[in-house]
């Protein structure tokens, strides 16, 4: 039996970025993009954002037959991913989005192929993970995923998602009551619970999940930890492409959780890699461990990496 740092659960997704456009798409209108990327996303980019960290990582996904997935398996191993986990189904799965920037801000077009389901049974005994990175699904079958992980002694990790659900959508609350640590946006935040202020939203998460980290863009992170109240600022950033910032912000903070670092420095570094992975397409940006200790010192944040935390 081996023990991962985390264990990543997810669909894998396409992205097509077309980036640079003179205003958002609307009908009846065609717009010619400055700049076009195709590059992995969905789960794929806090997986690649967990390995430039350093982190031992096994991402748990479907792939298919389709150019869709071949693109994708073939830039995992370019990245350096482990494979161990990738279940290779014999039949087409595509998972596509086109992604159009402009203005700093984004807006998506999808498309996926199937079901999306928890990975294998045996999967948790593989890797035996000490943090469980879960994708916001709370069906029955993952439910019984991530109890099954909670049992084996894993701490749960979760991002949040678009969706027509509330609080109030039953398997919502056991999720997030299974969650050791819960990183929405706060737009996410605030749908999910009715709020009209993040601060707000938070509160009425923290009563579920003792770590809420408010993901704020340009405004930083906004944490409760266990009803301390933790704002981190964003440094100022050329900004380029804003996808995949998000998963880049988890990365930081599992990193910090990870190397045993408290809260705020885990939020520090979320904001910092965040921050970071906006100033390139996609998660080309995604930083190295090199990469982000160079960055904390320009911000004057270094002091986090000055000597090793216990």
């Amino acid at each position: 039996m081996r023990s991962a740092d985390v264990l990543l659960t997810g669909e894998y997704y396409c992205d097509l970025i077309f980036a640079d456009l003179p205003g958002p798409p609307r009908l009846g209108a065609e717009l010619v993009a400055r700049d076009l990327a195709v590059l992995p996303g969905g789960t794929y980019n806090i997986a690649l954002a967990l390995t430039r960290l350093g982190l031992d990582i096994h991402w748990a996904a479907d792939f298919g037959t389709d150019l869709f997935s071949a693109l994708v398996l073939e830039q995992a191993a370019r990245d350096g991913l482990s494979p161990m986990l990738f279940n290779r189904l014999d039949a087409p799965l595509r998972r596509v989005t086109s992604v159009f920037s402009s203005g700093g801000d984004r807006g998506f077009l999808t498309y996926g192929d199937g079901a999306i389901v928890p990975p294998p049974a045996g999967t948790l005994d593989q890797v035996h993970p000490t943090w469980l990175l879960q994708t916001f699904r709370f069906e029955p079958a993952w439910l019984a995923f991530m109890r099954e992980a909670k049992a084996g002694g894993a701490k749960l990790f979760a991002d949040c998602r678009g969706g027509d659900f509330t609080l109030a959508t039953p398997g919502v609350r056991e999720f997030l009551s299974l969650l050791d640590v819960f990183s929405p946006n706060e737009d996410e935040a605030m749908a999910l619970t009715g709020m009209q202020h993040p601060k707000k939203a938070a509160a009425m998460l923290a009563e579920l999940v003792p770590i809420v980290a408010i993901k704020r863009g340009a405004d930083g992170a906004l944490v409760s930890d266990r009803g301390r109240w933790i704002k981190v600022a964003a440094p100022q950033v050329p900004v380029k492409d804003t996808t995949g910032a998000g998963d880049t912000f988890n990365g930081g903070f599992l990193y910090g959780l990870c190397s045993g670092r408290c809260t705020e420095e885990a939020a520090e570094l979320a904001v910092l890699a965040g921050s970071l992975s906006v100033t390139d397409y996609g998660v080309l940006a995604a930083p190295t461990l090199s990469a982000l200790k160079k960055f904390a010192g320009e911000q004057g944040r270094g002091k986090m990496f000055l000597e090793t935390a216990s």
